[in-house]
């Protein structure tokens, strides 16, 4: 499938950044063929002027944030890290977050920053019927104090790579059923 993929309409996402997934073929919105690509995923995102994601940990992928307009400001904490620490990226610049590491996207300019994510392996997403059924990415409610207050443990449980193996499998067999015979 040689083409030229471009970016969508972004859609809001539950970290409250807007991602448009383009070239992920894991993803229940891009409409690509679950077999296309499984070793990566690009999808575009925009940070809105002075806002901030909630913090997320993505347990199974890496991410690599490249900044294309704008300036974006990462805290960051791994398990091996005693607190969390912050890195700035500027236009052309990425920042590497390796997977299980808490992270949170931070515009603290008064422009939207622009941004591409590059994920591995491929991140999965599957919606259905309205809802997320799976999500490679955990929100979470608490800020960097509460966690540390709680010794870095999360409110919500992490997948286990099961979980994550049942969405590929269904994620796999929609996309079988619906193609031609």
């Amino acid at each position: 499938m040689n083409r030229v993929f471009r970016i969508t309409a972004a859609h809001a996402v539950p970290d409250g950044t807007l991602v448009a997934p383009f070239l992920n073929a894991r993803d229940t919105t891009s409409g690509l063929p679950f077999d296309l690509i499984e070793g990566f995923s690009l999808a575009a995102g925009t940070i809105a002027p002075h806002s901030q994601s909630k913090i997320h940990v993505m347990p199974f992928v890496a991410q690599v944030t490249f900044v294309r307009h704008g300036a974006l400001t990462v805290r960051m904490k791994a398990a091996a890290d005693r607190a969390p620490y912050v890195l700035v990226a500027q236009a052309d610049e990425a920042v590497l977050t390796a997977a299980g590491t808490l992270v949170q996207l931070i515009n603290e300019t008064g422009s939207p920053c622009e941004v591409l994510y590059i994920v591995s392996p491929a991140y999965v997403f599957e919606q259905q019927e309205g809802g997320i059924r799976y999500d490679d990415s955990v929100v979470l409610d608490e800020d960097w104090d509460t966690l540390a207050a709680n010794g870095w443990r999360t409110s919500r449980a992490l997948p286990a790579v099961e979980q994550r193996n049942e969405a590929l499998l269904r994620l796999a067999a929609t996309e079988a059923a619906l193609r031609p015979l």
